[in-house]
């Protein structure tokens, strides 16, 4: 599954997909191709054809992981002088994270929609490169941001991806510098797909999947790409 930017992708679209009718059929992995596509409506079909192939790959591989169950932010050490950042408005996680730090910083492609106190998505330039602990919306592998976002911390302990859409293989993402990857383990395919069809989230999604966290059992070569 995959975000889907409903905003950005149909505002003067009668159809959301162009390759509808055409898809059904296509192996998986042709599919998982258009993850790469620099159409939205094309790119998130790909990642969330690359997360259900990423569930076979983790169970497969899960020896190399350390993979707990529950909510996310209950896996991330953050203590009282640090510096977070958050990518993404993820409104769940933003008392949680107030109860253990005041220095708190939240980005968003469009600010305005979410308060005086979000940021805009430029000011992560700044503001990247200084957090101790820096948490990232899972829908930027979708809209192509997560390269330039992995390039800027320099002294973060803690970078985590996080979301549905995060529910990735997590290899690539922790040698470019992630340290935790918060996902899905999809339970009852049958029932996840009834709650995306009538128009459910990721609240919803409890009755169907398991929330995950992923961490490497060993540390990662880091690749920085300039």
């Amino acid at each position: 599954m995959c975000y889907t930017f409903a905003r950005d992708i149909t505002p003067n679209r009668c159809q959301i997909c162009r390759r509808a009718g055409t898809l059904a059929g296509c192996p998986a992995i042709e599919i998982a191709q258009l993850s790469r596509s620099w159409d939205l409506s094309e790119a998130v079909v790909g990642v969330a054809a690359l997360n259900a192939l990423s569930q076979l790959a983790i169970e497969r591989r899960k020896e190399g992981y350390v993979i707990s169950e529950g909510d996310f932010i209950n896996h991330v050490e953050i203590g009282k002088d640090d510096t977070v950042a958050l990518v993404g408005n993820i409104r769940p996680f933003i008392s949680k994270i107030k109860e253990k730090t005041k220095k708190l910083s939240i980005l968003e492609k469009k600010p305005r929609l979410h308060g005086s106190n979000v940021l805009p998505e430029a000011a992560a330039e700044e503001i990247l490169p200084y957090a101790d602990v820096i948490i990232i919306t899972g829908s930027t592998l979708a809209n192509g941001t997560i390269d330039r976002l992995l390039q800027l911390p320099k002294n973060a302990r803690e970078v985590g991806l996080v979301g549905p859409t995060a529910s990735v293989y997590p290899e690539p993402l922790f040698k470019h510098g992630v340290t935790l990857l918060g996902g899905i383990d999809v339970k009852d395919g049958e029932k996840a797909l009834q709650i995306i069809s009538e128009g459910g989230g990721t609240l919803s999604f409890k009755i169907a999947c398991n929330y995950i966290t992923i961490k490497p059992r060993r540390k990662r070569n880091i690749t920085k790409d300039t």
